[in-house]
């Protein structure tokens, strides 16, 4: 099964290709949406909008509110790496042989990634930053920009964009000690978790221990510092004057970080967010409404 992700956006290129041959002239930038992908990590459905009653999530939140939410979303694999193979190529990592974490086999030459079809149709394709796919490429003949200042403001102008940024925040490793204190010093986390540790429910799989409870603690606030960055990255598009003519993807590469999460093939280390925001002139994308939950079982990578 095609990852939906990927089935929608070659539905858009399909849309502007047929667009493009009744008019007999190429797709404009009108005739094509934009494509904001956000992508979080080391993430389940820690959001206020799937219901969990402990989330701070108002941005992520009010997306779903405009957008399709995606009650049974996974990633094939529970970890980084692999998914995003999957992810960026629309294949199985089995597929491609980069299903072993840190393999770094060959992808065989005649396989290319999302982004170079899109970028062949015409996109200013542009990632922010990380490009952890499992296998070395070459970047610059995927990528039009590639790197911490990677940005879609940064495209000539008329040209659609694919713009990918992808969100550390709630990576396992903002949970060492030395990386909350530093967060904390940045101003990114609060100095004591906004949850009481003492308080919190734990899953019967985990472990009782105070070192547990700070960490599912703190794991709420580090979701609740990516909902910040959501909502600055949804505040540019706004400011740009492109909400109307992007669509908006944002998900998680793979389950959580907790033991039983990350590495583990249970829905824990598989299950992640997903909502789309399709705007209304591009509602024959949507794969069955703009707006509200799917219970459909999809796949993001």
């Amino acid at each position: 099964m095609l990852p939906i992700l990927v089935r929608l956006l070659f539905a858009g290129l399909l849309v502007a290709a047929v667009a493009a041959r009744a008019d007999s002239r190429a797709p404009t930038v009108s005739d094509r949406p934009n494509i904001l992908w956000i992508t979080a990590e080391d993430i389940g459905p820690l959001l206020g909008s799937y219901g969990d009653p402990l989330a701070e999530t108002p941005s992520l939140d009010r997306l779903a509110d405009t957008g399709l939410r995606f009650e049974h979303a996974y990633a094939n694999y529970p970890v980084c790496a692999p998914a995003r193979s999957t992810l960026i190529f629309g294949v199985y990592a089995s597929t491609l042989g980069t299903e072993h974490m840190r393999s770094w086999q060959p992808v065989p030459p005649w396989f290319r990634l999302l982004p170079q079809y899109l970028r062949m149709a015409g996109y200013y394709t542009s990632n922010n930053a990380k490009t952890d796919y499992n296998f070395r490429g070459n970047w610059d003949a995927v990528w039009d920009d590639s790197g911490p200042g990677a940005h879609y403001r940064n495209r000539p102008p008329g040209r659609p964009f694919f713009a990918v940024f992808n969100l550390n925040d709630t990576h396992e490793s903002r949970l060492k000690p030395t990386n909350v204190a530093e967060d904390i010093e940045r101003g990114l986390l609060p100095a004591q978790p906004r949850l009481a540790p003492r308080e919190l429910w734990l899953p019967p799989y985990l472990p009782e221990g105070a070192v547990i409870r700070e960490d599912v603690a703190r794991q709420y606030d580090l979701v609740t510092a990516l909902d910040r960055r959501v909502g600055e990255l949804l505040a540019e598009l706004d400011a740009a004057e492109l909400a109307d003519d992007t669509l908006v993807f944002f998900f998680g590469d793979h389950g959580g970080t907790l033991a039983r999460s990350k590495r583990f093939v249970y829905d824990t280390g598989t299950r992640v967010p997903l909502i789309l925001r399709i705007p209304e002139r591009f509602a024959a994308l949507a794969p069955e409404s703009r707006t509200g939950v799917s219970e459909r079982l999809v796949s993001v990578s």
